[in-house]
C-alpha cells in the first residue's frame, strides 16, 4: 500500500473566476492512498483515495473526497493495457455554494505503446452530477457571477414556492423559460432546483519521447454535458500541450498549456445577455526538487477566459509552493 500527504501554501489573485473578484492567501492539504491487487496472473485492481482541503484566508474555504477503482488486463506483452474505471466523489465549496455536488463516474481507458517513443491513450468516461443546492442559472465558477457584490446563487436555500413567483411583474421577467423582454433576465434572476446533471468526456493523448530528459504530451479533447437545466448543457472542445524536462538528476521542470472552447447551444435566442461560445486559456509552469520520497515544487498558472453570463470575461494568476511525501 502506498500513501501520499502534500501541504502548500500560495496566492489565488480570483478564487471565483469572476470579472472582479477578491483575491486571496491560502493553505492546501491533500492526503491519499493507493493499493494495487494481483487477481490473476494478469487481472489488477487499482483502487485510490484521496481527499483536498483548500484553506482560504479572505474567502471561505472548499474540500472533496474521492475513490476510484481501476481494473486492467494487459495484452501483447504489456504492450496494450485496456482498463474499466469506476468512482464516486463529493464536493463541498463554502464560497460558492453552487458548485456542491455528488458525482459518480464510469469509462474505459485504453494505453498502447506505439514504438520506443510514442505512446497513444484514449479515454472515455460518463459522469453524473448531484448538486446540492438551489441556483441561479449559471451561478458556477467561471460562468459571470459574482460572490463579492451579492450576485452569488446556492447560499440560500430557497424553498420552491419562493423560487417559482421570484421576480414576477418586474418589468425584467422573461417569463417561465426566458422568453420576452429584458433579454430573459427575470428567468436568470431565479432560484432554480438543483441541477442533475450529465457530462461525457472523451479523450485522446499522445507521449512522444524526445530525449532522455526531455517528454512532451498532446491532448485533445470532447466533452458534452446534458444538464437538467437546458439552457446550462454545453459542447466542448479541450487542446493542451506539455513538455517535462529533468535537465539534471532530481530537478524536474514542467511546463502546460491549454485552451478550450465551449458552446452552451440550447440557450434560447431571446437571451440576449448570455454568450454561447466562450473561449478559455491557461499556462502554467512547475519546478520540483526531489529528495527521495519527498518533493519541494513551486508553480504559476495564468489564467483567461469569456463567462457567459452578460458577456464577462476574467483573468487569474495562482502561485504557490509546497511539498510532498510519498511512502
Amino acid at each position: 500500500m502506498e500513501f501520499f500527504v502534500d501541504g502548500s501554501v500560495g496566492y489565488d489573485s480570483n478564487p471565483a473566476l469572476a470579472g472582479e473578484a477578491e483575491s486571496s492567501w491560502f493553505a492546501a492539504y491533500s492526503a491519499g492512498l493507493a493499493k494495487q491487487f494481483l487477481l490473476t496472473d494478469a487481472l489488477i485492481l487499482d483502487t485510490v483515495l484521496d481527499a483536498t482541503y483548500q484553506d482560504y484566508w479572505q474567502v471561505k474555504d472548499n474540500y472533496n473526497g474521492q475513490g476510484k477503482v481501476i481494473l486492467s488486463y494487459p495484452l501483447a506483452n504489456g504492450m496494450i493495457l485496456p482498463s474499466i474505471l469506476g468512482g464516486v466523489a463529493a464536493y463541498r465549496d463554502h464560497f460558492i455554494e453552487a458548485e456542491e455536488r455528488n458525482e459518480a463516474l464510469a469509462g474505459i481507458d485504453v494505453s498502447m505503446v506505439l514504438s520506443k517513443r510514442l505512446t497513444l491513450g484514449f479515454e472515455h468516461t460518463w459522469k453524473w452530477q448531484g448538486y446540492l443546492n438551489w441556483a441561479k442559472p449559471f451561478s458556477g465558477r467561471g460562468q459571470g457571477r459574482n460572490p463579492q457584490n451579492g450576485n452569488q446563487s446556492g447560499q440560500k436555500k430557497t424553498s420552491e414556492p419562493e423560487a417559482a413567483t421570484a421576480w414576477k411583474g418586474s418589468s425584467f421577467d422573461g417569463g417561465e423559460n426566458g422568453q420576452g423582454g429584458g433579454g430573459g433576465r427575470g428567468f436568470l434572476n431565479q432560484e432554480q432546483p438543483p441541477r442533475n446533471n450529465r457530462l461525457m468526456h472523451t479523450g485522446l493523448g499522445l507521449d512522444v519521447f524526445l530525449m532522455p530528459s526531455l517528454t512532451g504530451s498532446l491532448l485533445v479533447a470532447y466533452a458534452d454535458l446534458d444538464s437538467s437545466l437546458d439552457m446550462e448543457s454545453y459542447k466542448q472542445i479541450q487542446v493542451g500541450i506539455a513538455l517535462i524536462w529533468e535537465p539534471f538528476e532530481k530537478w524536474r521542470m514542467e511546463a502546460q498549456a491549454e485552451w478550450y472552447r465551449t458552446e452552451y447551444d440550447k440557450v434560447p435566442e431571446s437571451m440576449t445577455c448570455i454568450r454561447t461560445t466562450n473561449q478559455a486559456r491557461s499556462i502554467g509552469i512547475q519546478l520540483s526538487r526531489f529528495w527521495g520520497p519527498v518533493e519541494l515544487y513551486g508553480q504559476v498558472q495564468f489564467q483567461s477566459g469569456e463567462a457567459p453570463l452578460d458577456y464577462e470575461s476574467y483573468t487569474r494568476q495562482v502561485v504557490q509552493c509546497g511539498f510532498s511525501w510519498y511512502f
